[in-house]
């Protein structure tokens, strides 16, 4: 083990950014994805943040989904992209199957701009008006993760124009997400019910299941005006006003 001096320590040039830090602190928690978030958007200038997930290298499902500007937006995306079969045409959907357990692929929205299909890219950039992205794809042993990262104005943080940044922190990114949801397996399986209360997350898996408010309430042992109250509030954090469009963003 090679031990660093004090003074070699002093001249790495690099410390982590307390943002940084309170991330690995949420590691396997809820409260990981708005500290995760507001790293991105305050460090990198994101405007829109997806992480989807692929096991068996044909369904993918949704982790996150932010869209900083745009709340409803980022939801309907998401929304498409899943239930829509989007991935299909998406021209990284590919190397998001393929991709070897431990490999880091980083794709610059330029490189694959010209291989998208019209109706893809009016619905995933120019619509919501996103002039670029830079697409992180990770692969573990247990699926592979793919992490977008979107941006209004044109040009992303110019830092990432420097291939050794953008390698190196694209590889943190993409760690911090797979370390969470290895940590902690069940928010992954929750997916984007994992940003809503305990009480809100077992109204919706009961919606899930085909459940009314009767049976929800009397399963909950609550009452009805209370599984009414709680299924409202999940559907205003989940961007969505209908049972339809639960079923279309969990499954």
């Amino acid at each position: 083990m090679q031990h660093l001096s004090p003074p070699a320590i002093m001249t790495l040039g690099w410390m982590p950014s307390e943002q940084v830090l309170s991330v690995l602190e949420q590691l396997g928690t809820a409260r990981f994805y708005d500290r995760f978030l507001d790293w991105l958007q305050r460090e990198f200038g994101t405007d829109q943040c997806m992480v989807f997930y692929c096991a068996d290298g044909q369904q993918v499902s949704t982790l996150i989904y932010k869209d900083f500007a745009h709340e409803a937006s980022g939801k309907r995306l998401a929304e498409a992209y899943v239930s829509e079969r989007h991935y299909l045409q998406d021209p990284n959907f590919r190397l998001l199957k393929t991709i070897a357990s431990g490999e880091v692929e980083v794709v610059r929205f330029n490189s694959v701009s010209d291989s998208m299909g019209l109706h893809y890219r009016q619905a995933f950039f120019e619509t919501p008006g996103f002039t670029d992205k830079i697409a992180i794809i990770r692969g573990t042993e247990q699926g592979n993760y793919y992490i977008n990262l979107y941006h209004r104005a044109p040009g992303f943080d110019e830092r990432f124009d420097d291939p050794a940044f953008n390698r190196r922190v694209c590889a943190l990114i993409s760690i911090l997400v797979s370390k969470h949801f290895e940590l902690n397996d069940h928010l992954r399986q929750e997916g984007p019910l994992a940003f809503l209360s305990e009480r809100e997350r077992e109204v919706c898996r009961a919606v899930l299941r085909g459940k009314k408010n009767e049976a929800i309430a009397a399963e909950l042992k609550v009452a009805v005006s209370s599984v009414i109250t709680y299924r409202k509030r999940a559907y205003e954090k989940l961007g969505i006003s209908s049972r339809a469009q639960l079923f279309a963003l969990c499954t």
